[in-house]
């Protein structure tokens, strides 16, 4: 646990070092998505680079270790400048040249270890640029240098050193595990990332902002469903309207922040003496709908009794005094004659009317819709 717990929190902080404020998701994602890579491909480096000392390669194991170096000082400068555009350029430049450098010195594209399999990896740091223009160019120049390199392999004899055969054999089985490996890596996260985004952005679009219950939109998508199920058969349900008595009042007097804790303050009211079948949902303004599905109209007359008087004891201390509220209700029973879901919103809602011109801080129920 005390393993993972770090190294959650060192890929956390390497997913911030390139992001400013200014920043939105989409950049947000291409910082990390190079990031990443880079990283991946330097702890590839640095494996590579041990085989080969371990070889008995020893100059050539440099290279490797270079590139691990350099993307540790590349993001040590992101980190402390933020310059991401100039990172990128050296991080996919460097990441492009390491392979065919690695080729020049250890036996050409064989012995080397499958240099285009590795330098695929590049191509996939290129698509975080974000002109696409740009990131043709660097697909050109890499596979121009494929087609060089491939031209000028069996010409290398005179630079390179002889690898044996079950070193050569090594290295591409490594090559093949470690790129394996790093697109699956990367491709898992970011596609369950977009997921965790989507669910966040759902999850937005469908919850009131201030009070985070279910939004008007969310409320009729989930009260709908509940309607069909009474259109089929089954026991039918009570919808409760709700309204903070005098909310302007409370504006004015003491301000809109103290406004917005008692919506909060109730709202959390609600949802704690609501079960977990009770579609609960803010529907505007000072206004709330509460749908209690198989529930008789005295358990949602006591239901509604009990909000009733516990929103009495809520007191909020302002420097202005004690903030206090009460709330009316309106409650109708639906019967299995209602054809739309608006019938016993709208009949809840007269229900709500009559409980105001009545002296409001209390329930009236209405006939069944």
């Amino acid at each position: 646990m005390l393993l993972k717990g770090h190294l959650e929190n060192a890929l956390n902080f390497l997913s911030s070092i390139a992001d400013k404020e200014s920043d939105n998701t989409k950049e947000r994602r291409e910082h990390r998505f190079l990031i990443y890579l880079g990283t991946l491909m330097s702890l590839g480096g640095v494996i590579w680079g041990s085989i080969s000392m371990a070889s008995g390669i020893f100059f050539e194991s440099f290279i490797p270790y270079s590139y691990a170096l350099i993307t540790l000082i590349n993001f040590t400068y992101l980190h402390y400048t933020k310059d991401f555009k100039t990172t990128q350029f050296i991080q996919v430049l460097s990441s492009l040249l390491l392979p065919f450098i690695f080729q020049l010195f250890l036996g050409g594209f064989v012995a080397s270890g499958a240099v285009v399999i590795w330098s695929i990896l590049t191509i996939l740091g290129g698509f975080t640029f974000q002109n696409r223009r740009t990131t043709l160019k660097w697909f050109i120049v890499y596979l121009l240098l494929v087609i060089t390199c491939g031209l000028i392999d069996k010409k290398l004899d005179i630079i390179t050193i002889e690898v044996p055969t079950e070193v050569s054999l090594l290295f591409i089985t490594l090559n093949i595990i470690l790129v394996s490996v790093i697109i699956f890596t990367l491709f898992y996260y970011f596609v369950n990332s977009e997921e965790k985004l989507q669910k966040q952005l759902e999850h937005l679009a469908n919850t009131d902002s201030l009070t985070h219950l279910p939004n008007r939109r969310s409320f009729f998508t989930l009260a709908h469903q509940e309607f069909e199920r009474v259109q089929r058969g089954a026991k039918p349900f009570c919808i409760l309207m709700i309204d903070i008595d005098h909310f302007k009042i409370v504006n004015d007097t003491f301000g809109h922040d103290v406004g917005d804790k008692a919506l909060i303050d109730f709202a959390q009211l609600l949802k704690s003496q609501s079960r977990s079948v009770d579609i609960l949902g803010r529907y505007g303004g000072e206004e709330f709908v509460l749908l209690l599905p198989e529930t008789s109209i005295e358990e949602a007359t006591m239901f509604a009794e009990r909000v009733i008087a516990k929103c009495r004891e809520i007191a909020l201390q302002t420097p202005k005094g004690v903030c206090a509220f009460t709330v009316s209700m309106g409650l109708c029973p639906l019967n299995n004659d209602a054809t739309e879901l608006l019938e016993p919103i709208k009949c809840a809602d007269d229900a709500l009317y009559r409980a105001k011109a009545a002296g409001r801080d209390q329930l009236q129920v209405a006939l069944a819709a």
